[in-house]
């Protein structure tokens, strides 16, 4: 089936990842939960890997905690992409204030092995609880953009959405079937659909870090 070759490449993809990010130089411990929020966005893709092994007991929090909130609030990045290289300004911004992730357990992540990447990707030189943000070196930013955009461009013809709500999506049997046999409605589903990596989103400074991983990421098949 494709969805598994899908999977397959999105396994090879996230340790590629983690082969990298054992050299970033991170101030995340475990305890700090600023980040974590339940806006956190993730594909189609990544929760289906996510749903083979969650607790269902997390599972059930994640769907109570859905609101179809993601139509028309989430952009994805290879969306930003486009509209970047044709000039166009991105839409505001949604300025709903975030809750807590719903899956903390106190101040730890109960999943934290299954957490999607950018939940993976999000790290911080400075701890944010004492100054408030996130430092991230513009280097890593790059490199978080690229494996982003391959992500989405291997979930293309997927969708987009807040973790609760696409959880929520995919435990629907009719939209679960739909999802493997490619013809889920993200709009029915309030989700942002997912687009093929057409615009590489990296500033030139960077290419030089970047062109080794893009050849690397290139000979990941779906």
């Amino acid at each position: 089936m494709k969805i598994e070759r899908k999977l397959k490449a999105l396994r090879q993809v996230l340790a590629l990842y983690d082969e990298l990010a054992g050299a970033l130089e991170t101030a995340c411990r475990p305890g700090c939960s600023r980040c974590c929020t339940d806006r956190v966005t993730l594909t189609t893709l990544e929760a289906c890997s996510l749903l083979e092994t969650l607790p269902a007991a997390q599972t059930e929090r994640l769907i109570r905690s859905a609101g179809a909130r993601s139509h028309g609030a989430v952009l994805t990045t290879n969306a930003l992409a486009e509209l970047c290289a044709a000039g166009r300004e991105p839409p505001e911004a949604d300025d709903e204030a975030a809750g807590t992730c719903p899956l903390l357990a106190g101040d730890l992540c109960p999943v934290y092995a299954l957490r999607p990447f950018n939940c993976r990707c999000f790290v911080s030189r400075a701890a944010c609880t004492e100054q408030g943000y996130a430092e991230v070196d513009e280097a890593t930013v790059a490199v978080n953009t690229l494996f982003l955009q391959t992500i989405e461009h291997i979930d293309a013809g997927g969708c987009t959405g807040y973790l609760p709500d696409v959880v929520a999506a995919l435990t629907d049997p009719e939209h679960a079937q739909a999802y493997r046999e490619g013809t889920l409605g993200c709009a029915a589903c309030g989700l942002a659909p997912n687009r093929p990596l057409r615009v590489l989103m990296v500033p030139p400074d960077h290419r030089a870090r970047i062109d080794p991983l893009v050849a690397r990421l290139r000979e990941i098949r779906v």
